[in-house]
């Protein structure tokens, strides 16, 4: 007699992996996806209170739309590769620069132009406390006007993004690049790759302090320690530096109609002129901003921004105004909570209607709809028939706040049963009646 074998026997050996992530992605669970939704909605909504229309971009672009943009680190950090078609594409590093692609291409867009965008972006840096690799941004833009009034309009945005999470201690600090390349040229430095390359350096003092700062100038061959050391404590000081050139001058009394459209909406309280901030990308122009929470520092900046009116050129269009602020959702919300104050999950739904005998599934089922048509979160306990206890440990599980208790005599009867699965309670209520029950 012939043998047989098993069919797991027979089957060839599979190689188990390892369920792991790359360092610097992460995974949201539910509730904490879902109060991360309840934070962005907040954000969203000031955006849109503002008067900014949404706008979606791709996450991959052309590799070439992406690059000179950001400066020598940044382009370190861009995720490049060549695509199944031979092309050299890159996943975008900020928002900023597809909006400025979109604006090119598509010329016929009505200015100004406002605009707000949530995605995902990505940098191939060193993952670090709230730094990752992986992250999303939030951000709202003016494209085509030059007025202060625009930059005072992205901050006031981006100070209601906040305030509806409910953060009130904030600080929003102001500087600008049109100042600060004046007082460079008056510490001997002129050539404007030179301003780049010290304006990068600066970015870095609320992380490495000052002395790192002027002795990185130094060994760069930029300026000697001594002139760093007072070009910092000059830009340091209170208020803004004096200014000697056109370009300074203008920058100067652009700062000032900005500070004072802010004071005027209310907003004046949330802002502090510091002109150390220097903002590390490239395509800056005049005002840069970045915002600190009093409370927890250490995290570092949670909303950025500032006016860029010379990125369209980089696509053949002549020079456009542009400025915009960017919240880091990701850096936010861990600030939230380590603050205590990150929104609530809650991922389950409002109600889990159980049914008891087979009589009722029907019954339980049309429920079900109706709640969902009336916008409350339902579902069905996924095993209809078996026993109570069963049933409600697993809308327990599921972090329903109502079970719903539907059987043949209730059916008869036009009623459902109605448990508070937090207390304990429940009661009976007609059938016409639920939704308004579970508001």
């Amino acid at each position: 007699m012939k043998s047989t074998t098993s069919s797991i026997e027979s089957r060839p050996n599979k190689t188990t992996i390892e369920p792991r992530l790359l360092k610097g992605f992460r995974d949201f669970l539910p509730d904490e996806q879902a109060a991360r939704q309840t934070m962005l909605s907040g954000i969203t909504g000031a955006f849109e209170l503002c008067g900014f229309a949404p706008l979606s971009t791709p996450a991959i672009e052309y590799a070439d739309i992406l690059l000179g943009k950001y400066g020598d680190e940044g382009e370190k950090l861009l995720y490049k590769f060549e695509d199944n078609g031979g092309r050299q594409v890159a996943l975008r590093y900020d928002l900023t620069v597809p909006l400025a692609r979109v604006v090119a291409q598509y010329r016929d867009i009505p200015k100004p132009f406002r605009r707000y965008q949530l995605g995902t972006v990505w940098r191939a840096e060193k993952p670090a406390h709230g730094r990752f690799r992986e992250f999303m941004q939030c951000d709202a833009d003016i494209i085509g006007t030059p007025s202060p009034l625009a930059d005072a309009d992205c901050i006031a945005a981006g100070i209601m993004g906040l305030k509806s999470v409910g953060l009130e201690r904030f600080e929003v600090r102001i500087g600008h690049r049109g100042v600060l390349n004046d007082v460079l040229g008056q510490f001997g430095v002129t050539v404007p790759d030179a301003q780049a390359d010290i304006l990068r350096n600066l970015d870095k003092l609320d992380k490495i302090g000052p002395g790192p700062v002027a002795e990185t100038i130094a060994a760069q061959g930029l300026m000697d320690a001594d002139h760093a050391g007072s070009l910092i404590a000059t830009i340091s000081g209170a208020g803004v530096p004096t200014v000697v050139t056109e370009a300074g001058l203008a920058g100067a009394e652009h700062l000032r109609g900005v500070l004072l459209a802010l004071e005027s909406m209310g907003f004046g309280r949330f802002i502090k002129v510091d002109m150390s901030i220097a903002r590390g990308l490239d395509y800056y122009t005049g005002t840069v901003y970045e915002t600190m929470l009093l409370d927890l520092p250490s995290v570092g900046s949670i909303m950025s921004g500032g006016r860029y009116d010379c990125l369209l050129e980089t696509y053949g269009m002549p020079e456009v105004p542009a400025v915009g602020i960017s919240i880091g959702v990701d850096r936010l919300f861990a600030a939230l909570a380590e603050l205590g104050q990150a929104p609530m999950g809650g991922a389950g739904p409002r109600a889990v209607v159980c049914t008891l005998g087979d009589g009722a599934l029907d019954s339980a089922l049309g429920l079900v709809s109706e709640l969902r048509d009336a916008g409350i979160s339902c579902e069905a306990a996924p095993e209809p028939g078996a026993k109570l206890k069963r049933q409600l440990a697993h809308a327990v599980r599921r972090g329903a706040r109502y079970a719903i208790l539907l059987g043949e005599d209730e059916v008869g009867q036009g009623v459902v049963t109605v448990k508070n699965l937090a207390t304990g309670e429940q009661g009976q209520v007609e059938r016409n009646q639920v939704a308004s029950a579970l508001v």
